[in-house]
């Protein structure tokens, strides 16, 4: 059964997912890395009751983004620098990015790995798995989305026929320069 999300702006925490579990059994609030509230609403509640939930717990929903700006705060210039965080905090960045990504643009994935990788900036399988290399940490922010991307889109295209690369220009007007840019940067040398 899929879960229906229902996108609310709040007017001081702007937007909010709702979605309705029916295994959830109590409201509740969750904040991801990326600062994206989610209201969890059991099946036996309304969203008019996980508003006024999330409204009587605003304080605390400010409190915890305060919390992830200052985890966050290793960001400069979008590009992070890997030697201050752990593998695990790496993954986390990488992983909320494409489900980001994979939620915004309606490309839906199976399961994702994140490894280190001496070739390859990332894969998709047959079966929809994505493999992302850790070391895309080290790219600016926006190739980091662009290989993401390039492998959410092998979703839809297994191939890199040229309909892969028309796909691509919904996403990016000129792609294949975006590839050359990326092909600058050495995994070997990261």
């Amino acid at each position: 059964m899929k879960t229906e999300v229902k996108l609310i702006f709040h007017p001081t925490l702007g937007k909010i997912h709702f979605r309705n579990s029916i295994k959830a059994k109590y409201l509740r609030i969750s904040i991801n890395n990326l600062k994206i509230i989610n209201v969890t609403i059991p099946k036996k509640n309304t969203v008019r009751n996980a508003e006024k939930f999330l409204n009587s717990k605003i304080d605390w929903v400010q409190k915890q983004l305060t919390k992830i700006d200052k985890r966050n705060q290793f960001t400069l210039n979008n590009t992070v620098n890997s030697n201050l965080l752990s593998k695990n905090v790496i993954k986390e960045i990488i992983r909320n990015r494409l489900n980001e990504l994979s939620q915004i643009h309606g490309l839906d994935f199976n399961r994702s790995f994140i490894r280190s990788q001496k070739t390859r900036w990332g894969s998709c399988s047959v079966r929809n798995n994505i493999n992302l290399n850790i070391k895309l940490i080290n790219l600016p922010a926006d190739l980091q989305d662009y290989v993401i991307m390039h492998e959410l889109v092998h979703t839809r295209v297994k191939n890199h026929s040229q309909i892969f690369w028309d796909e691509m220009t919904k996403y990016y007007p000129n792609p294949k320069a975006i590839d050359k840019k990326l092909k600058k940067y050495n995994l070997e040398l990261l």
